[in-house]
Formats: C-alpha cells, sequence, structure tokens
C-alpha cells in the first residue's frame, strides 16, 4: 500500500488524501447543483394590432395505453390541472395577465371559445418601478395572482374546480384550451409575455375513481392558432416550442427546481441570446447587467447542452468551483516551499467553507471570474518563483496561461481588471528576479572569460577556434535578451491581445441580448465595440449588485414546506481566516526583525495583498459577493502556510499546531453539517423557517 501512494503521488502530482477531496468535492456539488428537466426552448405570446386577441389553441387527448387484450385505447384521465413557466413580461407595466379558454366542441368558429369557460391569470412584474414617491408593496401568491412567476411551474388558472360536468370526469374527447392575452377593462393590455412551457396533467381514473396517479396529457398545436408572423408556417413552428419539453412539473420550493432572483436575471439574458434578433418595438427588455461576455455565454452555453434547467445554468460555476480546489492546492503548495501538508489545509478549508458549494449552485458567474484569476496568480507565480531555466519556447508556457487567464477574468467581470493588475505586478517582480538572475549567470561568463584572457587564451584562435569563455558569454548574452523579450511578449501579448480579441469574439452571441436590454432596439443595430465597452463597464458599480452579508441568500422559497439556501460562510472558517490574518502580521514583523530579503516576504505578502485588494475591488464592484469570497480564499492560504512554518520552528510549536489543526477540522465538520439543510436547499416546514428567519 505504500508503495502503491508513493508511485501514485509521484505519477498523479499530488497526495492520495487530496484526490478523495477532489472526487467527493466535484460528486457532491455536481450532484446537488440542481434538476436537469428542462423548458425547453420559449415562446413570446404576444398582443396583436390588427386582431382582438393573439392566442395559441392547444388539441389536449388522453394518452394510450393497452388494454388485456393488447388493444391500444385511451386512458382513463381527468383533466387535474394546466401548469405554465413564464419567462419575461416584455413590459413596465405592474402586471400583466393570462387567459385561459376551454371546451370540447369541435367547431370551425375562431370565436367559440367565448362561449366556453375561462380563468384569468394575473402576474406582477417584479422589475416595475413605481412612480416616485408611490410605495408598492409585494403580494403574495393567491389562487390566480402570481407573483413570483417568472421560470417556475405555477397552476394559476384552477381549471380542476371548475369542471364540475360529467363530461370532464373522462377525457373520451380531445378538449381545446386557447392561450391569450386578454382585454383589460376595455382596452387591450402592451403586456407581451414570454412563455417557456404550458404542459396539461391529467389523473388516472379507474372504476369511476381517481388513483392519485398523474400524467402529461399528449397535446398538439391546433390550425386554429393565431400568431401575427408574415410567414404563418415559421409562427406555428415558434408556437410548437409551447409543447416541445412536456414533462411532470415539479413544484417544491427548493433551489434544486427553482431559480434565486439572481438567476432569473441571467435566464432573461440567456433567452434572449437564444431568441436572437426576435426584437418586437415597445418591448421592454430586462435582464442582467453586472458581467461581462464570457460569463453570459458560458451560462447560455451549459443551457444549449442541459436545457433551460437548473443544471443546465449552473454546470460551468460548478466546474469553475471544483476549479478552485486544484488550483487553490498547487498554488498553496508552491507559494510554501512545495509542502504537500499547506495545501491539503488549504484545500480541506475550502471545501467544507460552505460558501464554495452554494456559491457554486448560483448561476451568475462569480465562480468563473474567480478561477480564472486565481490560475492568473497562480502561473504569474511559477513564473516568479522558478524563472525561466533554458531560453526555450516551453518555459514562457506559465506566462501564457496567465495572461490569458487573466484576460478571460476581465471578460467574466469588468471589475477583475483590479486584480488582474496586481498580477501584473507581480510579473514586474519575476522579470526583475529574471533579469538579476541572467545578469549573475553573465558577470560569471565574463569572469570566466577574463580568466582565459589573463592566461593568454584568445577569445577566437587563429585556425577560427572560439574559446570556452567566449561561448559562455555569448551564451549568457543571448540567454538574458531572449528571456527578457520572450517573457515580455508572450505575457502582454497573451493579456492584451486576448482581452481585445476575445471581448468581441465573446461579445458576438451577446450583442442581439445587449441590444434589447441596454438600448431597447434590434440586437444589430448597436456598434460591436459599444457592446464590448458596455459589457465591461458592468463590472463596476457602486454598492456591488448582489452586495454581502454573513447570511447572504441565494434563493428563498415559499408556501408550507420550503427551502433557504444560503452563502454562508462556515464560522469555523471565519475564524480561520482571522487566524491567518494574524499570522501574516506575525511573520512580517518577525522577517522584519530578522532583516530578511525581500523574497522572503512574498510567500506571505501575495495572499495578503490579494485579500486587501478584493475588498477594495468588491467595495465598488457589480457581483462583490465574488471579491469578498475571493478575499476569504487568500485567507485560507495564509491559514494553510501558517500551520506550517509555525510546525518548523519547532517541536512545542508543530504539537501545538497539530492539536489546533484536529479541533479545527472537528469544528469545520460540525459547523458544515449544522448548516447543511441552508447550503444544499433542502425544503423545511414553514412554521420552522419563520422561528430562523
Amino acid at each position: 500500500m505504500k508503495n502503491f501512494l508513493r508511485n501514485f503521488r509521484k505519477i498523479a502530482g499530488f497526495p492520495f488524501v487530496f484526490l478523495i477531496i477532489m472526487i467527493l468535492f466535484l460528486g457532491i456539488t455536481l450532484g446537488t447543483a440542481g434538476s436537469v428537466a428542462s423548458f425547453g426552448k420559449s415562446f413570446e405570446l404576444q398582443f396583436s394590432t390588427d386582431t382582438n386577441w393573439s392566442w395559441v389553441v392547444f388539441e389536449v387527448s388522453a394518452p394510450k395505453t393497452v388494454d388485456e387484450d393488447g388493444k391500444e385505447k385511451d386512458m382513463d384521465v381527468r383533466l387535474h390541472d394546466v401548469y405554465i413557466s413564464l419567462g419575461q413580461i416584455y413590459s413596465s407595466e405592474a402586471t400583466a395577465s393570462l387567459e385561459l379558454q376551454w371546451g370540447s366542441t369541435g367547431t370551425e368558429a375562431d370565436n367559440f371559445f367565448r362561449l366556453s369557460k375561462m380563468k384569468t391569470a394575473v402576474v406582477h412584474n417584479p422589475y416595475h418601478v413605481p412612480e416616485e414617491g408611490a410605495e408598492e408593496t409585494k403580494p403574495k401568491d393567491s389562487e390566480n395572482h402570481v407573483y413570483d412567476a417568472a421560470y417556475r411551474w405555477i397552476a394559476p388558472f384552477g381549471v380542476t374546480e371548475l369542471e364540475e360536468t360529467s363530461s370532464y370526469r373522462v377525457m373520451s374527447s380531445p378538449k381545446y384550451f386557447k392561450l391569450v392575452l386578454p382585454k383589460v377593462g376595455n382596452k387591450y393590455q402592451s403586456s407581451n409575455i414570454l412563455v417557456n412551457e404550458i404542459v396539461f396533467i391529467g389523473e388516472v381514473y379507474k372504476d369511476s375513481k381517481g388513483t392519485g396517479e398523474y400524467v402529461v396529457l399528449p397535446a398538439k398545436i391546433d390550425a386554429r392558432t393565431y400568431v401575427p408572423d408574415a410567414d404563418r408556417e415559421a409562427g406555428m413552428a415558434r408556437a410548437e416550442t409551447l409543447i416541445d419539453a412536456q414533462k411532470m412539473p415539479v413544484v417544491s420550493e427548493s433551489s434544486y427546481y427553482r431559480f434565486g432572483e439572481e438567476e432569473q436575471k441571467i435566464l432573461h439574458t440567456v433567452a434572449e441570446m437564444r431568441m436572437g434578433n426576435s426584437f418586437v418595438p415597445g418591448d421592454t427588455y430586462v435582464g442582467d447587467t453586472t458581467y461581462n461576455s464570457l460569463g453570459l455565454d458560458l451560462a447560455c452555453l451549459g443551457t444549449l447542452i442541459f436545457g433551460m434547467s437548473p443544471f443546465g445554468l449552473r454546470f460551468f460555476n460548478v466546474l469553475a468551483s471544483f476549479g478552485i480546489l486544484v488550483v487553490g492546492f498547487f498554488f498553496v503548495r508552491r507559494l510554501f516551499s512545495g509542502s504537500d501538508k499547506a495545501g491539503l489545509s488549504f484545500a480541506i478549508i475550502y471545501a467544507l467553507c460552505g460558501v464554495s458549494v452554494s456559491l457554486a449552485h448560483i448561476a451568475s458567474p462569480i465562480m468563473l471570474g474567480v478561477f480564472f484569476l486565481l490560475l492568473s496568480l497562480s502561473a504569474c507565480y511559477r513564473f516568479y518563483a522558478s524563472g525561466m531555466k533554458k531560453p526555450l519556447a516551453r518555459e514562457t508556457i506559465p506566462l501564457l496561461v496567465s495572461g490569458l487567464a487573466g484576460a478571460l477574468a476581465i471578460l467574466v467581470n469588468g471589475a477583475f481588471l483590479i486584480p488582474v493588475a496586481g498580477v501584473v505586478v507581480l510579473f514586474g517582480f519575476g522579470v526583475a528576479k529574471q533579469y538579476k538572475k541572467d545578469r549573475l549567470v553573465l558577470d560569471e561568463a565574463i569572469e570566466f572569460a577574463e580568466a582565459e584572457r589573463a592566461k593568454g587564451i584568445p577569445a577566437i584562435s587563429e585556425d577560427g577556434v572560439e574559446s570556452e569563455g567566449n561561448k559562455k558569454v555569448r551564451t549568457a548574452l543571448k540567454a538574458r535578451s531572449y528571456d527578457m523579450a520572450a517573457s515580455i511578449a508572450v505575457f502582454v501579448c497573451s493579456l492584451d491581445l486576448a482581452l481585445f480579441v476575445l471581448s468581441i469574439l465573446f461579445a458576438l452571441p451577446a450583442i442581439y441580448a445587449v441590444g434589447k436590454i441596454y438600448y431597447g432596439i434590434a440586437g444589430a443595430s448597436p456598434n460591436i465595440f459599444w457592446v464590448v465597452i458596455r459589457l465591461f463597464f458592468a463590472g463596476f458599480r457602486v454598492s456591488g449588485a448582489n452586495g454581502w452579508n454573513y447570511l447572504y441568500p441565494v434563493f428563498t422559497g415559499s408556501g408550507d414546506k420550503y427551502a433557504v439556501t444560503l452563502g454562508m460562510m462556515n464560522f469555523t472558517a471565519s475564524l480561520l481566516g482571522l487566524l491567518g490574518i494574524a499570522f501574516a502580521v506575525y511573520r512580517i514583523v518577525k522577517l522584519a526583525k530578522n532583516k530578511t530579503p525581500f523574497t522572503g516576504y512574498v510567500s506571505v505578502m501575495i495572499p495578503l495583498v490579494g485579500l486587501a485588494v478584493s475588498l477594495l475591488t468588491g467595495a465598488f464592484a457589480g457581483g462583490s459577493v465574488a471579491f469578498v469570497f475571493l478575499a476569504n480564499l487568500f485567507a485560507f492560504m495564509l491559514v494553510a502556510g501558517g500551520g506550517e512554518l509555525f510546525q518548523e520552528e519547532g517541536a512545542k510549536q508543530a504539537k501545538a499546531v497539530f492539536i489546533v489543526k484536529i479541533v479545527a477540522l472537528a469544528l469545520l465538520v460540525a459547523c458544515f453539517a449544522l448548516t447543511a439543510v441552508f447550503t444544499f436547499s433542502v425544503p423545511l416546514p414553514a412554521w420552522f423557517m419563520g422561528k430562523i428567519f
């Protein structure tokens, strides 16, 4: 076993314990990220100015089953309810209305539904801005009065209660439903609505009694649908998206199935990106106004791979959280003299701090920016610590990675420009250190060449043979010239050119959405450079968009049983972070007392300066929670390195540090377990939640 672990460590480059931490962390975060149930593509239900209504008609029938004789027949089902998922309300009005009409007749008259049953649902617009001086109260959901309706399943029409006649007990023939934007008083509403999906649910009956088993009823678009498209065939194809992902609705009040408020803004933007240039004059578009193009593109890409589902929207955020764990381990290990124990200490605190999991479970690109920034810093520090050993192209790879990762961090949120500037400063120190190293080699070569001259050995003999000393001088000069030119060129080009080129490329998928949200015009109209600049400056905002408090609410449900998901820092991890800062101060004082050269301060100063810069940036950055989280990561690094340095000072300190580590680990696990229901969004009874919050 010892040989296996030794060989594994040699091949993989990290201890077996860290492998276990990696697997557990990735499995838990991916497994709890959210449901893969998707809404499918969306359809904008529009008010038409040339007719009384814009509508979609559905023909709903019973699902098929097989009887005892093996013959196909209609299943005995009764309509239970109609569930619908809405997206954005394209209006600045306080409310919008949807009307559902239904009947069983097959008449060809377009207005046959007017004589049938109907129910209106009123949906509140969360982005409505009340008039100055007016107070607006947040109403509670009621039977057909819905406030928080975006991107979740609601059943606001109360179909079941209105079905009292025997003809509706069992679906013996197709039923017809019309979804329409109705009149409000004597005028037509101007609020077009994005509809993600509509699902008709039936209860299975046996011997004229309900079984409590529910099924999705097959639905198709009826030819009497009206869509205000010049190309009717294309309009009918768009209407088909209302029933393109027919799945049983899940109404659990947990972030595993539902989206938080910040995620809804991301979804509004993603929905517009996926709908392309479908601009409707008069519509009011809203969406995310905090993050740069790459963050939005990756959120959209996740939905293209896994659908418009919680898992799809959060997928890349989860991978970024896992990437922080891996990059952080190697960075801390290198930062503190190759200590596996320091890297493991960081990894354990990070995995159990709670926020690393809960922030991975929201779709805003918080973790993506932190990951790219940490990768940039880690790669740049590798150059600073090791330099370029030989004048070869492969020696510049860390600088290439650092510059590219720094550019990607800025393309997630423009405010990452500030900490990336700190990486540039570290690069400058690395160049200076490399210059001194190359200068020392050159001086030694010159000294050797001068010694040859003293012995009468010419630089080049009469037969053209170059002396050893002259070769060393020429090689050293060439190496110094290459090291300076290559390191600066690779880092500057990878950072600046990648930022310039990629900012344009990543802005292209978002140009339509940006045109709608920021400018209120068709997406192709804005100049691409205006789009790039607008997305970059979105990251700078006094009092960041999502702020920060110790219990940062990621998601809050409602109802008799609901979950609250919190971005809550583990209390023990917070105390350890403060301990890390205290260690840094102690270490700096001790180094100054011993008159240690500048290089001795680096392992402590990098995390300490990073912590200060992160908090400073968070003071005026949109998405400030990302920078406060980053500050905590730097504090964890100081804790991890502090323990190892104290252990090196003597047996007494080593024993004390070991005891502190055991106690800290136990407290970390205990606090993580106590807050697990809020980390993993477990629904609890409302009366219990009321006592806590």
